[in-house]
């Protein structure tokens, strides 16, 4: 697989995975991710201040439909590699003993 082969969640898990990424494999990655969140907020805003807009509702639930997903991966990924730090730090020691 080459690095282009990769989906923005394949990139973001092989580098929370202490995989290879390029770095400009990473920042594509997140910024497609940002590009759908605001995608997201520009046509929410839109449809606050101007409710009546023809089209802008059907425009929103079809963007939110197709973002939902990654955005929730996404969240999971960056929540899972905070959190793991302090899961590890929590962990009791187990108790080893040679027989």
């Amino acid at each position: 697989m080459t690095e282009t082969d990769l989906t923005p969640r394949q990139a973001v898990s092989a580098y929370l995975g202490d995989e290879a990424v390029a770095a400009h494999v990473l920042r594509a990655a997140i910024a497609q991710y940002l590009v759908g969140y605001e995608q997201l907020v520009d046509l929410a805003s839109d449809l606050v201040n101007d409710p009546e807009q023809s089209g802008t509702r059907e425009e929103l639930a079809s963007e939110l439909v197709m973002q939902q997903t990654m955005l929730e991966e996404f969240y999971v990924l960056t929540a899972a590699a905070t959190s793991l730090p302090d899961l590890v730090r929590s962990r009791t020691p187990s108790q080893r003993t040679r027989a």
